[in-house]
């Protein structure tokens, strides 16, 4: 399946959306794609099975939900300025291993050994300092390995390696859902130590196949003075489109995330389906959205991302909006699954079009701000939704999601087009 090509470094000037000079990525190869799909394919499967399995080690120890609450917020609240400092430093960092690679070189391996002793329950302090410490470790490459995608991708490829990478990350939650369990039958420790290993090799493999580009000039500033800089930039630009780009972010990642936090809850205590038929409901959102991943990838090759964004924002506030009128199960599953093909429409296209509003120096910061928009619209919007389901009954969940959804369209419909910008 996977093909190895052999990429070739051309020392090239390029203009970029800012105007200003850099150094081009290698052209567009499938492969170099699949490749990068590895990283999110073992994130994304680490992440499934600790999911499933760490939060009941950690309940095992510690019965107190308020307690593992505090550690789940801890970590996540961690987890965005970890990215965003370590995605900005890597548009400084200059090593004969690359800008990018280094992070994914160490924080990988590292990240691996940590997975592997999570079954080894030696007491509460040790596997509560495991999980901190992996916390830690598994943010050092993640913004670093989102960055890399546009550094060996041209602009106009981006979303269809997006799309490529997005697909193999979906297709490994599906191999966590269903596989982890078998593994974790033939011992708990199976499928902690297959994830463990894929870390050691994952590395290795994406250091022999990809090079960075070795031409791009370095940041002027390192770290969170980088990141300030980078919003002092976008905020004073006479094209507010990436400022507008990251307000939509904000929106559809709150709006999106709730739903997906939520909806079994509304499922079980609204209309008093089983579990299981909530849990597959939502689980076909995300069936659809990992189907239609790559082809709107490939539908930016003839149409704009901007239109695809639009399009995708105004589709999922509108089937969001549209399950709350609803209560029997199929036609909850229709919009379910009709919600997930907008979805992949929106966060498909959405990231590689923000990479195409800066040079290649500070696609790192860019992509920290990206996570930064993403990650507190997870942390307003989902309280916030939480807070109206309480006081105005679960309904208000699909009311507000496609409210959320539909602001992000309004944000988009600010945005230049691209045509235009670019003339």
């Amino acid at each position: 399946m996977f093909c190895h090509p052999t990429l070739v470094r051309r020392r090239t000037m390029a203009y970029n959306a800012a105007g200003e000079k850099s150094g081009a990525p290698p052209p567009f190869v499938y492969g170099t794609s699949f490749i990068l799909g590895l990283s999110m394919f073992g994130i994304s499967l680490a992440a499934g099975i600790y999911n499933s399995y760490v939060p009941l080690f950690i309940r095992h120890y510690i019965p107190n939900v308020a307690v593992i609450g505090l550690i789940v917020s801890i970590r996540t609240l961690a987890g965005v300025f970890l990215n965003m400092y370590f995605s900005a430093r890597s548009d400084r960092t200059r090593t004969r291993f690359g800008r990018r690679m280094p992070y994914i070189l160490i924080g990988m391996p590292i990240t691996g050994l940590l997975f592997i002793a999570f079954p080894w329950q030696i007491g509460a302090a040790f596997l509560i300092t495991i999980d901190l410490v992996y916390a830690l470790t598994s943010n050092i490459f993640y913004a670093p390995t989102m960055a890399l995608m546009p550094d060996v991708t041209p602009e106009a490829n981006r979303s269809q390696a997006n799309g490529i990478i997005n697909a193999m990350a979906g297709f490994a939650a599906l191999l966590a859902f269903f596989i982890g369990p078998l593994l974790f039958h033939m011992g708990r420790q199976v499928p902690f130590l297959v994830v463990g290993l894929l870390f050691f090799m994952i590395p290795m493999i994406m250091y022999r196949k990809l090079k960075e580009p070795a031409d791009v000039p370095p940041s002027d500033s390192v770290g969170f003075r980088h990141l300030w800089q980078a919003a002092q930039d976008i905020a004073r630009r006479m094209d507010h489109t990436a400022l507008w780009l990251l307000i939509a972010v904000f929106f559809w990642s709150g709006g999106e995330s709730s739903v997906e936090t939520f909806f079994v809850t509304y499922g079980v205590y609204h209309l008093h389906w089983a579990s299981s038929v909530a849990v597959i409901t939502i689980g076909l959102f995300a069936l659809a959205y990992l189907i239609f991943a790559m082809p709107s990838g490939f539908l930016a090759k003839r149409h704009s991302r901007r239109g695809l964004v639009l399009v995708g924002t105004l589709g999922l506030g509108l089937a969001f909006i549209a399950i709350g009128f609803f209560t029997g199960t199929w036609p909850i599953r229709l919009l379910a699954m009709t919600a997930g093909i907008f979805w992949a429409f929106v966060n498909i296209n959405g990231y590689p079009w923000l990479t195409t509003l800066t040079s290649p120096t500070n696609i790192g910061a860019f992509t920290g701000l990206w996570l930064l928009s993403s990650g507190l619209g997870n942390f307003v919007c989902q309280p916030a939704i939480g807070f109206l389901m309480d006081h105005w009954g679960y309904p208000s969940l699909f009311v507000a999601a496609g409210i959320a959804a539909l602001l992000a369209s309004l944000a988009i419909w600010r945005t230049q087009p691209e045509r235009m910008r670019l003339g």
